[in-house]
């Protein structure tokens, strides 16, 4: 086990979780909600163009569906002739002279590509380079194919406007994880194509103009396909399908999320940055202040430090203001509370040599018996009364002593034992042992009076407070940077939340012999004088709770 002692509390901190910091940067994560308010934004303009390039292909193929009708001729040849090599070369001098067509996808017609010369100049001049038009006459014969949709290549390719490269290395993952379209082969996207927009076309020859997005071929980036019947009089003869990719769209909504993710993580970083490094800031002026704020007041009460003066205008520079101002008026208190006994003692002296030299004259007198008693006991009234002055005087008398004293080379244990001596002959009733361990001589420079009278202070403490017939144990013990003196008695201990105010001045915690007139100053003188030594003094209890101890450190 281990003794108790006053010393003073540990700083005190705040757990990360519930510091300032943390709520501040769990504030900042506020700043995340940007990249979803912007992808939602993307999103919904993204849904916008496409419902726009949808409209725009419904009238383009009801124009030219419209264009194609009630045109008899258009359809009325290209009946497909027996199979032969002839047969197999004209069909490649089509696809040669309508190259505008997408040669993949005509290819993978084979005899089902019937086309038209008529319907193919038409489609001619309604083709673009982004969108493909299919016109499929009513035994699903492919009688008209031009142009040819171009996806966008997000990857390996050019890239679109945006951002500058200085971002693209954090910017490019995130926008292909949330706008890259899977690929497939060319001839997995033909048969895909032609499965579709067969569908399609079963539906316009019933008369059901549609419309749907597919992807160009599995996983492929979106195409807008839109198809509409071809009239001849009442009856349907054939439908023409307007396909185009959404590579404007896409393009756009690729720009847009690079340029959305790269100031994301611009004002994610500068957010993030600036109010960790406000947070910090904060905190840090916050622990100075709380850092001065303890370092202010010792273990004892007294007031030893000052709240430095704030620079910044603000709540927390407030509370500094305020808290220096409070820790001066507690040190002005403080100074009051420690000249009260000097300042009482001089206050006192005058009205007690008054009533001391009445006595005298009393006593003089003729008294009666009892008058002569109450004589008697006035004189011990007013003897105690003088001998509390003189206690309180002491301490005012011992600081201008230290003040005005110089230091000594001093051993330490002839110093003490010379003190110990004395205390056996002023104290036959008391045992007193004292052991200076291993150390036979303690050379340090100290105020050898003021030494001596700390000692007195703490036997005669350990004396009016130890139990009868038990000893006063006193102990010194060397270091190699300290000397540590120790005084030890035998009754009963100190709370120890109560240690720290033992040391003050007319502060006594143990009332048994309050008969004996203690104010409470011996140990005030005591921390004086050890405090005067650049020491500290600190009270204990016994670990098997028998008594108390009070320790004295001196530097060496």
């Amino acid at each position: 086990m281990t003794a108790t002692r006053a010393v003073a509390p540990p700083p005190r901190s705040v757990p990360f979780r519930k510091s300032i910091r943390a709520k501040l940067l769990l504030l900042s994560a506020l700043l995340l909600l940007v990249p979803v308010i912007g992808l939602r934004f993307v999103q919904q303009m993204d849904t916008y163009l496409r419902n726009g390039q949808q409209q725009v292909l419904a009238n383009s193929a009801k124009l030219l569906a419209a264009t194609l009708s009630n045109r008899p001729q258009l359809f009325a040849s290209g009946l497909p002739p027996a199979s032969s090599e002839a047969d197999e070369l004209e069909r490649r001098q089509v696809l040669a002279i309508f190259s505008g067509a997408d040669p993949v996808a005509a290819a993978g017609l084979g005899n089902a590509y019937v086309p038209s010369d008529e319907v193919e100049r038409i489609l001619s001049v309604a083709a673009s380079d982004s969108a493909r038009i299919w016109v499929v006459d009513s035994r699903s014969r492919v009688r008209g194919l031009a142009g040819n949709v171009k996806p966008y290549v997000l990857s390996g390719g050019a890239a679109p406007s945006g951002p500058s490269t200085l971002y693209s290395w954090a910017v490019r993952p995130l926008v292909n994880m949330l706008a890259r379209e899977g690929g497939a082969s060319p001839d997995e996207v033909a048969a895909d194509t032609q499965r579709l927009v067969m569908a399609q076309v079963d539906r316009a020859l019933v008369g059901e103009p549609n419309m749907r997005t597919r992807p160009l071929g599995p996983g492929g980036m979106p195409v807008v396909s839109v198809a509409q019947p071809v009239w001849l009089g009442d009856n349907i003869v054939a439908a023409v399908v307007v396909e185009e990719a959404a590579s404007s769209a896409q393009s756009l909504k690729v720009s847009a999320l690079e340029s959305l993710l790269a100031m994301t993580l611009i004002v994610l970083l500068v957010g993030f940055l600036s109010l960790g490094g406000f947070a910090w800031w904060l905190t840090a002026r916050v622990r100075r202040l709380q850092s001065e704020a303890e370092h202010a007041i010792d273990a004892n009460g007294r007031i030893v430090g000052t709240i430095s003066h704030p620079d910044q205008p603000d709540e927390i520079g407030a509370l500094a203001q305020t808290l220096k101002a409070t820790v001066e008026r507690l040190r002005r208190y403080n100074n009051y509370l420690e000249q009260m006994a000097a300042r009482l003692a001089h206050e006192l002296r005058t009205p007690v040599a008054v009533v001391r030299s009445s006595l005298d004259n009393l006593r003089a007198g003729s008294l009666p018996e009892d008058g002569r008693v109450y004589v008697a006991r006035a004189d011990q009234g007013v003897a105690r009364l003088s001998n509390l002055i003189a206690r309180m005087s002491e301490a005012a008398q011992l600081e201008g002593m230290l003040a005005g004293s110089d230091r000594e080379p001093v051993d330490l244990v002839k110093l003490v034992a010379g003190c110990v001596d004395g205390y056996r002959q002023a104290f036959p009733e008391r045992k007193f042992v004292f052991q200076a361990g291993e150390s036979t001589s303690v050379p340090t420079r100290v105020v050898p009076d003021a030494i001596a009278q700390m000692i007195d202070k703490l036997v005669q403490n350990a004396n009016d407070f130890g139990i009868a017939g038990t000893s006063i144990d006193i102990s010194l013990q060397a270091y190699a940077s300290h000397v540590t003196l120790g005084v030890e008695n035998k009754g009963p201990i100190i709370a120890t939340d109560r240690m720290p105010q033992l040391f003050l001045s007319m502060v006594s915690l143990r009332d048994q012999n309050a008969e004996q007139g203690h104010l409470g100053l011996g140990l005030y003188v005591s921390r004086i004088v050890a405090e005067h030594h650049m020491g500290r003094i600190t009270a204990m209890n016994l670990p098997d709770g028998s008594g108390v101890r009070f320790e004295v450190t001196l530097p060496v």
